[in-house]
Order: C-alpha cells, then structure tokens, then sequence
C-alpha cells in the first residue's frame, strides 16, 4: 500500500510535482486561497476528463509554493487497483504510521466512489479536526450513497468543475480575447470558435494537434462514461442507454418526451427516467422544463435537452456543418449554464429559446439564430417579443452568427449580438 502510495504521491520524496501532471492553469485555479480558506470538505465534482484530478495537483501545487511540508500532502487515486481495493481507514492508517505519524494532512481522494468504505471515516477525521484541508473528486453528482446522504450534510461544499468555457479556450491558444478588438481579433476569435464548436472544450481534447487524435479521444471518452460512470455503476444495459445518448445528441435543443420514447423504442417509462437521471449524474447531459409558475406544469412539461461538451457531437455522426443552429443554442445554453442561470424555454403560441429567472422574476429573454433571414427572422423576433410582453421585459437578445445592433419594434428593444461575442460577455 507505501509503495501505491508513493507513486501517487512523488512530492514526498522529491518535494515538487511532475509539471506534466499540472495542464494548463484554470480559472478555478485562480481561486486556491479562496478555497482553501473554507474548513468544509471541497467536493469536486463534473463530466469525466473535464479537468477534476488536474484541478487537485494545482492545488497541491500552491500548496507546496506556500512551502508546506510535502508528507502533510496525502493524495489517493481510487482508480489504482491496490488502493481501490482498501478502505479508507486502512489507506490512512497506513500513511500516518509510516509517512505522517504528527501533523494534519492535507487530504486529496480522486474518484472517491470506487473506494469500498470512505463516508464514515472522511466524517470522523472531519468532525475531530483531524485533518487540514479535505479535497474530494467523483464524476458524478451522486458521489455519496442514500444510506449516507445525511453524514456529510452541512460538512462540505460543492465545486462544478466544467469543460472549457469559449473564453477559456482563448487563453490556452493564446488568442487575443481582451476588448476592444481589432478586425484581425475578430477574426481569430471566428475562426477559433469553429475549432471550439466542433471538438468541444475538454483539456486533453483541446491540447491535441490532429483531428484524429482529438476524435479518437472523445470517443474513448464517451465510451468511459457510459461503461464506467452509468453500465458498471448502476447495471443497467450499455446498448440501450447507448441508443439513448445518441438520440439525445441528434436531438439536443428539441423537446423531449420520456413517454414517447418509451412507446417508440419499447422501454419501459421507469426505465426511461431512470437513463435520463444517469445521464444528468455523471454531467453528459442537461434538462432545461418549459417556464410555468405552477410547479406541476413545470414538472410534467416536455423537456429540452443540451449535451455538456459541444465536442461530443461528432461522436454519433452529428454533422456540425448541417446542424450549425442547434449547436449554437447548444453553446449558448452552457454559456448560462456556467453561470449558474436559472435556465428555462419558454412555448405559449410562440417560441423562446432561453428565459433566465433570477430569484422570484424572469429577467431575460434570449433568442438564437445562427442565420438571420427573411424567412428565419419573423418568427424569432415573433417568438421574443411574445416572451418580452408576456413577462414585461423591455429588451431581449436574439444571439446569430454575423448581425449586430439594435432595434426597437413594438416599444421592445432587440439586441442582436454575435455568438462569438455573447460568449466572452461576463
């Protein structure tokens, strides 16, 4: 177990981090002494390969920076055949006998779910202080079983950890995203942006030369996830959430109906909802319900679909080119999503893509339109100005690929704003 141990954990010996294990610095890495002054356990959790363990040897990074004593570091990747096959007690007691009989460690769990026993005692080492700073990882939002959902209850903090955001990206290509922008940045940030909307903002993705490597990588990526986050944890039947996924794909941005499925493809209703709710665990895909004020109506509404990394649509044969409209709404509903906007789509005669609550009041009404025309035009405008009288809004946003301006039509002022633009908006 020393010797799994060690081998996860070089700092001790060597008192610094192999620079290959660190990436690329993130914006939460910007955030370390933010975070490390919060005593609660940091629970970070998000899509696989999104960033998660890169994230934990930036922190320990800093923390070496800060000279902490490197054997007060203990990191324990769960996914190491000997390690996974140990609780965590055992894991513990054998560092401190060995590495760190005195001090309170600093505490890093990667892909805590494949430990056998870890809630009680994670709890234990909290609650008597016995620990410095406890950092966990899982890709799924369901990282603790229901048995335990209550121990760790007002013990920890949640950290959503997301694939590249567009602005992001930017800065890991070292592209000009800074205004005001000359017409040289604009477009190098168009043409970067066809990149990002075809292969997606996963790091490893990102930092690929060729396309080949950058699909075969997604694909091994997907496969991942439905084997190892959704078949292995929750036995279900990898052909049939498979199919799933990629009818879901197709058809990211259009109304979903569970029954309907469950008639068409012959699974059972439960089984249906039970795939959804996988697949919204483990962050491959969002759910967004029709804006109602009744609770119920909002519930039993037809929902919108949007996949969590735009890169995973070419891995089910979706061809950005042709469906440039549903990826563009695509990436704008991540670019609210990252923001933590309370996210719905608004249907009554008309159509808005996006209605943003803030507390108890709709603030916003957003329109995409990847291609303004005569014949597109009418009923997006249509469709938002519908949403704007409905909700008392004086203004609304219709996102295209080139327009930009603003006009005012029926007392309502609409602005039309470019998607490479909207994306780099705070």
């Amino acid at each position: 177990m020393i010797e799994a141990l060690s081998e996860w954990n070089p700092w001790w010996s060597s008192g610094k981090i192999d620079q290959e294990l660190l990436g690329k610095e993130r914006d939460l890495t910007k955030r370390a002494d933010e975070l490390l002054s919060y005593k609660e356990i940091k629970t970070i959790v998000g899509m696989r390969r999104s960033g998660k363990s890169t994230l934990l040897y930036q922190f320990i990074e800093h923390l070496l920076k800060e000279d902490e004593d490197p054997k007060r570091i203990l990191f324990v990747n769960f996914e190491d055949p000997i390690l996974s096959k140990s609780t965590f007690e055992e894991i513990f007691n054998s560092y401190q006998e060995h590495i760190n009989p005195d001090e309170k460690p600093y505490i890093f769990l990667d892909e805590v779910h494949r430990c056998e026993e870890w809630v009680l005692f994670l709890r234990k080492l909290y609650d008597l202080k016995k620990a410095e700073q406890i950092f966990i990882t899982d890709s799924s939002s369901k990282i603790i079983k229901k048995d335990y959902a209550s121990v760790l209850t007002g013990r920890n903090i949640t950290i959503l950890v997301h694939p590249l955001s567009f602005k992001e990206y930017l800065d890991w290509i070292d592209a000009t995203c800074s205004p005001p922008y000359s017409r040289e940045d604009k477009n190098q940030i168009k043409n970067s942006l066809k990149t990002y909307l075809h292969w997606g903002g996963l790091p490893e993705v990102v930092l690929k030369e060729s396309d080949m490597q950058k699909k075969t990588l997604l694909n091994n990526y997907l496969s991942d996830i439905v084997h190892k986050d959704i078949v292995e944890r929750y036995n279900t039947n990898y052909k049939k959430i498979k199919n799933l996924v990629d009818y879901l794909v197709s058809n990211t941005g259009f109304l979903f109906s569970p029954r309907k499925y469950s008639r068409t493809y012959g699974l059972s209703l439960d089984s249906v909802n039970n795939y959804i709710g996988h697949l919204e665990d483990v962050f491959l895909f969002d759910l967004i319900p029709k804006f109602d004020y009744s609770l119920r109506k909002q519930q039993i509404s037809s929902k919108k679909t949007y996949i969590m990394d735009v890169g995973y649509f070419g891995t089910t044969g979706f061809h950005v080119s042709e469906n440039k409209g549903q990826v563009y709404e695509n990436a704008v509903f991540l670019h609210l999503f990252e923001r933590n906007r309370e996210i719905y789509y608004w249907k009554n005669g008309g159509e808005c893509d996006f209605i943003i609550k803030d507390g108890i009041e709709v603030t916003r009404a957003i329109q995409v339109c990847c291609d303004i025309s005569s014949r597109t035009e009418e009923r997006e405008i249509d469709g938002l100005l519908d949403a704007l009288k409905e909700f008392e809004l004086e203004k609304g946003t219709i996102i295209t690929s080139e327009k930009e301006g603003e006009e005012t039509i029926d007392g309502k002022k609409i602005r039309y704003i470019p998607l490479w633009r909207f994306l780099l908006e705070d």
